[in-house]
């Protein structure tokens, strides 16, 4: 747990932005998995797959693992089909409450206009946050290649 932790601390702090966002979309898809357990339908599957994804995403970023961005882009086209489940959905709740408390009561035209800035927001944001995974996790070391050992015809020439 100790090493865990000293890898979530050695990380860029927007990566640990992150894994945050991670590991509360885990936690909102564990309650709805828990929710749709007894119905057994299609949104069983599909909160479960999102929780998969989402506890993925927190393990291989604590793990240096740069290939995560292709979970999270996955997740990304995976929510733009189904439910929208992105990432950074609960941000972009909390600044449409305070569009909302701004602006009163919106419009029928306002609302439909919202809901496709809503998506392509989160979209982008999602397709940011695969970008700045694989870019601020640090890079793999690179394996030195073993010394050479002395052949026989290097031996013969020396």
């Amino acid at each position: 747990m100790e090493k865990l932790i000293a890898h979530f601390m050695g990380l860029n702090i927007w990566v640990k932005v992150i894994v945050c966002f991670c590991l509360f979309g885990a936690l909102v898809n564990l309650f709805l998995v828990a929710r749709d357990f007894s119905t057994d339908g299609i949104l069983l599957r599909l909160h479960a797959g999102f929780l998969v994804l989402y506890l993925a995403q927190v393990v291989f970023v604590l793990l240096h693992e740069r290939a995560v961005w292709v979970l999270t882009a996955l997740q990304g086209a995976l929510a733009l089909l189904t439910n929208a489940d992105f990432t950074f959905v609960p941000l972009l709740r909390v600044v449409s409450g305070w569009m909302y408390a701004l602006m009163g009561q919106p419009s029928v035209e306002m609302m439909a206009v919202y809901k496709y800035v809503f998506i392509s927001l989160a979209f982008t944001m999602q397709m940011l946050s695969a970008y700045a995974l694989f870019s601020l996790l640090p890079k793999p070391k690179r394996k030195e290649p073993a010394p050479e050992e002395k052949t026989g015809e290097a031996v013969l020439e020396e």
